[in-house]
């Protein structure tokens, strides 16, 4: 007689392998028997006839880190079936949490209302712990993490010393339990650091038996020199490489993923191990302040509002955003301002222009985009995001359906409620991994039901180092997700973002329901997830 039991459903196993009809049976944490239908008995059943029954989803990209403090029931990650999620990515961590990677910390924190009473990641993961969430929770640090505790944001390259605090940064987080290194390389200070600073810190993160995770150092005219830095950096450092969010911005570079996916098959036939991720829009979102040039951002916070507001520097950086680039990501030039929609806005002149774009903006108040966008950035204290409308549809289509692309949201964990309701977000938040099977899979045929589950379970576990999550196997955890293939979509868009997704009825994590009939069930039965270091 066991604990639980899934009765009557379709199984499709997170292998890639073909569907089948079988019943699950739950005991404890654990998955501890798959059976032909009413082979098996249990204490509680629960009925997933004419139902897919399915392993959890991984979220390989995720920036959820202060928003599982904010609100640990996770419901927009959760009622998409996403079970466990990867956060530190793009450069940014919790921890380490010195200089003025704490003060940015704490700058994130105070949008949330978040106390921010960790340094070091040991710190942060024992506060998630003990405050326990709906999904469970795995870590990487952030390069732009290490590089702002030790010499703040400043364009320089570190001294032996600085570099020496750096690598002992990276290994003391390791051994807390990191799962690799991120990086990422279009943000101040992460954009300065050259190749071989990185190689360096990605051969003490491989040493240890963690992966590099990069938002390379550009997705538009640079994408195909940024991709290759990547592979640089697998191959010198030995490491396994995860592009993220892997996509060509602005028209000029549409068609040019498949290039670069053309690199890195090439890269894996020579022995580097590299796979990418991706989300299902054609639309990116992150601070409004990554259109400025690298020099504009350098320094504190309180010295890049002062540079905006001189007259000289506010004229070189409005040119330099406009004007086309080979050398950094000039996203003004490539994706036009009536194509950058501003959100997350806070202040109270520019808070009715919530999820509106640049040029529309600007044309209300009769005023330049540049100027408005430069405002924008000051009246928000830098804090503003924007949304930004700038991939093609094939291109989304070309990487989601290749082998190596596993599904990641690049989103955070959200609600409809409370503070992160009440301002505009991106789709992805609620949408990503129903949008997949409905849209990609069930809909268009693109990839098969069975490939797109393998994208979002058994493949992200691999690239992670997840080793019992992922599969619908005896001994696994019971990390699993319950859905209706007829009634599954996502719901969410950009102008109503804040949408839970339809068809996923019940969602199970560590054996627990959390997910039931669609709704929550306060349930917190997640875990911090720690990887053990081994020495490679």
């Amino acid at each position: 007689m066991h604990d639980m039991l899934i009765a009557g459903g379709t199984l499709v196993d997170g292998t890639g392998a073909k569907r089948i009809p079988r019943d699950i049976a739950i005991d404890g944490h654990k998955i501890s028997g798959v059976y032909k239908h009413s082979e098996a008995k249990a204490k509680v059943l629960i009925d997933a006839t004419d139902m897919v029954v399915c392993p959890g989803f991984i979220d390989i990209h995720s920036h959820s880190e202060l928003h599982l403090l904010a609100n640990p029931f996770a419901e927009s990650k959760i009622r998409q079936g996403v079970t466990t999620e990867l956060v530190g990515n793009c450069g940014g961590s919790p921890a380490p949490a010195l200089g003025m990677a704490r003060e940015s910390l704490l700058d994130f924190a105070k949008q949330l209302d978040i106390d921010v009473d960790w340094s070091t990641l040991d710190e942060y993961l024992l506060r998630l712990s003990n405050l326990t969430t709906s999904v469970n929770v795995a870590c990487l640090v952030g390069a732009t993490n290490l590089r702002a505790s030790v010499m703040g944001n400043r364009d320089a390259r570190p001294s032996e010393e600085q570099m020496f605090q750096m690598k002992h940064l990276l290994a003391d987080a390791m051994l807390q339990g990191a799962f690799g290194l991120s990086s990422g390389l279009i943000y101040a200070p992460g954009c300065y650091a050259d190749t071989d600073e990185l190689v360096d810190l990605a051969s003490v993160s491989a040493s240890l038996g963690g992966f590099y995770a990069s938002h390379i150092r550009g997705e538009g005219r640079t994408l195909l020199k940024a991709v290759a830095e990547a592979l640089e950096i697998g191959r010198r450092a030995r490491t396994r490489v995860q592009i993220s969010h892997h996509k060509a911005c602005g028209r000029s570079c549409w068609g040019n993923v498949r290039k670069t996916m053309m690199m890195i098959e090439e890269a894996r036939r020579s022995g580097v191990d590299v796979g990418f991720d991706v989300y299902p829009y054609t639309a990116s979102c992150t601070s409004l302040d990554t259109i400025l040039p690298p020099w504009a951002r350098e320094g504190s916070k309180e010295d890049i509002i002062t540079r905006l507001k001189d007259p000289l520097a506010r004229e070189k950086a409005k040119e330099q955003m406009t004007v086309f680039s080979d050398e950094w990501e000039a996203i003004a030039a490539e994706d036009g301002w009536e194509n950058i929609c501003v959100i997350g806005l806070r202040s109270d002149k520019y808070r009715p222009f919530e999820n509106r774009s640049v040029s529309d903006i600007a044309l209300e108040l009769g005023r330049d985009p540049s100027e408005v966008a430069l405002d924008l950035m000051i009246d928000e204290d830098l804090m503003a995001g924007a949304v930004f409308h700038e991939m093609s549809e094939e291109d989304v289509a070309s990487v989601l359906a290749h082998p190596l692309a596993s599904i990641g949201s690049d989103g955070e964990a959200e609600a409809p409620y409370g503070i992160m309701g009440e301002t505009a977000s991106h789709p992805r938040a609620y949408g990503t991994f129903p949008r997949v099977l409905r849209h990609y899979a069930l809909d268009a045929g693109l990839i098969t039901l069975e490939e797109a589950i393998r994208k979002m379970t058994s493949l992200p576990a691999e690239r992670i180092g997840l080793k019992d999550r992922g599969l619908v196997a005896r001994g696994m955890r019971a990390d699993i997700v319950i859905f209706d293939p007829q009634r599954v979509r996502d719901k969410a868009t950009f102008d109503d973002s804040h949408a839970y997704p339809e068809g996923i009825d019940y969602v199970l994590v560590n054996g627990i329901v959390t997910i039931d009939h669609g709704k929550h069930t306060r349930e917190r039965a997640g875990q911090v997830l720690r990887h053990s270091p081994s020495v490679c």
